[in-house]
């Protein structure tokens, strides 16, 4: 787990753009969390995309886990900006995009964002796991 997690802050090196750095941040307190490697999805080679089911490119999914059964939303906005639900729609589609039902969906953001009552209502009914993370401490690491 600790090489992953160095392999993780050394990609976030190698990146200028803020929010591009945060997926890297919430992929690192992913791993730590479940204790299994979480992956920016550009990371993830086309190959295991492909056999896992999943396309390509991006539809939504910013993380994933090394056994595509976890995928994760992140969203680094600025202070009282709302996060709707138009801005997960793509994300909520991909478990039909690849046929499977039961992916675990997280949405990783910054705390001082706020939610929208359907997207409350998703997380209240077991749905979506939100990871709210302090976007202070986050840029202490930068």
């Amino acid at each position: 787990m600790f090489s992953h997690i160095r392999f993780l802050e050394s990609q976030m090196q190698h990146i200028t753009h803020i929010p591009t750095q945060f997926e890297y941040y919430s992929a690192i307190h992913l791993t730590k969390l479940h204790q299994i490697r979480f992956y920016a999805y550009k990371d993830i080679p086309e190959n295991h995309k492909r056999d896992a089911g999943f396309p390509i490119y991006d539809k939504g999914v910013d993380l994933i886990d090394e056994t595509f059964r976890h995928i994760v939303q992140v969203k680094y906005y600025g202070p009282k900006r709302k996060i709707v639900y138009g801005h997960l729609a793509t994300f909520f589609g991909t478990p039909v995009l690849v046929g499977r039902k039961h992916l675990n969906l997280t949405l990783v953001r910054t705390n001082h964002s706020k939610l929208h009552s359907e997207i409350q209502q998703i997380i209240k009914r077991g749905d979506l796991t939100d990871v709210p993370l302090c976007p202070y401490a986050f840029l202490k690491t930068l």
